[in-house]
């Protein structure tokens, strides 16, 4: 039985696996007090994920409540059985349908978060009406409306999402501390099988489409035809699939001996601070985590022109945007411009410093989320709406 001097809270995933929303909330909730918040789980898909011991270890909970026939029935039980105060939920539109069961239910709290600026799922006409449904429904059952940037809150939820005092935007937070002190330059580059000394560029993302590893891949092809010594790391899981595919474009590309695929690590900071520079040619974004990461560690960055990046460009340094319209020569040439820039330790301790006092520090995102599972989702702007 939970003590009502504390807060249960269920989060709602798909699955807890490696992706960049469930690695925040853990991250979140390392930082939180873990005897008043009470964080626990619920997976749609069914399926164990490679998280759920770390979530155990914290002292939640993963509750496998898969999606069809029984749904509604199994989803309210686990509200009632253990009494739920806070519905956080992580899976865009169908949010909606998740708030409205949470507001049958009486949960006081029910908080729809925007991860991304679009679910993925293809335009058409059957989609379109479910995502009006879902969007109805966020409208009338959520307490709270979050975003992890205006980028995100604008294309996910509405554009005049600034006059809805529910809305707001949090940005994800990172813990400093995590990449501060000295590189493990050499170290990283003997790991893999890469020259000392060598430029080495790095991707973290998963092995999915809208990264655009294609793109990527053939940015760097340009620019280790300028520099042969140049490397590099592919950080991130996949889909057997996915791997395939990239591993046949290395292939054909004749960059085989130049870059590794790391797959899912957990010294993520380690790998991105030997870099010399971070290449991000994604697609879409909600916000980046891995830019963060760049940018916490102070490596400099290069990435696609998306709104969410231009957010973060905003407040951090050094990152650097380029249209996916510029020619591969271009990306190149910025590439080896920023990490010029970026080479000199005190370059990499300025930046450290302003990302420890930028709204990406996860104390930040901590004090403006408990705000929201308070019912106090904080001070409103001059514009209307509200920011993290």
């Amino acid at each position: 039985m939970i003590s009502r001097a504390s807060k249960p809270i269920l989060h709602v995933f798909g699955r807890m696996g490696h992706g960049g929303a469930e690695m925040r909330t853990l991250d979140l909730m390392r930082r939180i007090d873990r005897g008043f918040y009470k964080l626990d789980f619920c997976v749609l898909s069914g399926l164990p994920g490679p998280l759920d011991r770390e979530i155990e270890g914290l002292g939640g909970r993963v509750f496998a409540c898969p999606l069809g026939l029984g749904f509604s029935r199994r989803f309210r039980r686990l509200l009632r059985q253990h009494r739920i105060d806070v519905v956080h939920s992580h899976v865009h539109h169908f949010s909606g349908y998740i708030m409205w069961l949470a507001a049958r239910c009486g949960v006081p709290v029910r908080v729809a978060h925007f991860r991304s600026s679009h679910d993925g799922r293809e335009d058409t006409l059957r989609r379109r009406l479910q995502r009006w449904l879902m969007c109805r429904w966020i409208d009338r059952c959520a307490t709270s409306i979050l975003a992890v940037s205006e980028a995100a809150m604008s294309a996910a939820w509405r554009p005049d999402w600034r006059d809805d005092p529910r809305c707001t935007v949090i940005y994800n937070g990172l813990f400093p501390e995590a990449f501060q002190g000295e590189g493990d330059r050499e170290g990283v580059r003997s790991e893999f099988g890469f020259p000392s000394g060598c430029f080495l560029a790095i991707h973290v993302g998963r092995l999915v489409p809208e990264k655009n590893h294609a793109r990527l891949l053939g940015v760097f092809a340009e620019l280790a035809d300028r520099r042969p010594a140049a490397r590099l790391l592919l950080v991130g899981g996949g889909e057997p699939g996915d791997v395939v595919r990239v591993r046949m474009q290395i292939h054909h590309l004749g960059l085989d001996e130049h870059v590794a695929i790391a797959g899912d690590r957990s010294d993520v900071p380690r790998l991105v601070k030997a870099a010399d520079v971070m290449v991000f040619p994604s697609l879409r974004e909600g916000l980046p985590g891995a830019v963060l990461e760049a940018c916490a560690a102070g490596t400099p960055v290069v990435a696609s022109d998306l709104p969410a990046i231009r957010e973060i460009a905003r407040d951090l340094t050094p990152v650097h945007c380029l249209s996916l319209f510029e020619p591969d020569a271009r990306w190149a040439e910025t590439i080896e411009e920023a990490a010029a820039a970026g080479r000199w330790p005190s370059h990499r301790d300025a930046a450290q410093r302003r990302f420890a006092q930028s709204p990406f520090a996860i104390d930040r995102c901590a004090e403006r989320i408990c705000q929201v599972w308070q019912g106090r989702p904080g001070a409103e702007t001059a514009e209307g709406g509200q920011y993290g």
